[in-house]
């Protein structure tokens, strides 16, 4: 179960930090160092509220995104709506990829 969750992590904060990559245009190292930061915290929160209380995918991914939106708009010093549109593409992006591994695995 533990490698489902860091298999989860890992691509989570890989997916999220390239597609700010490509919308902020910035140096990868802070977006990455951002990506990890954020996705810590929200990831685990979201995985284990999806498991034990709240089994709905879009309301927990609304609430992420959500959570992701003030994190970005204060970490990446960008304007509000960018920062939901960064949180709102990252995690469809990220969200979608996961679906499809977990429908492999």
């Amino acid at each position: 179960m533990i490698h489902f969750f860091i298999t989860a992590w890992v691509l989570t904060v890989s997916l999220e930090a390239v597609v700010w990559w490509i919308f902020l245009k910035g140096k990868p190292g802070p977006l990455v160092f951002y990506s990890v930061l954020i996705n810590s915290l929200t990831l685990p929160l979201a995985q284990y509220l999806y498991l034990n209380f709240l089994d709905n995918l879009p309301v927990m991914e609304f609430l992420v995104v959500l959570v992701e939106t003030i994190l970005i708009y204060l970490l990446l010093r960008v304007k509000p709506h960018q920062a939901f549109y960064l949180a709102v593409v990252a995690n469809l992006v990220s969200a979608l990829v996961g679906l499809l591994v977990v429908s492999l695995w």
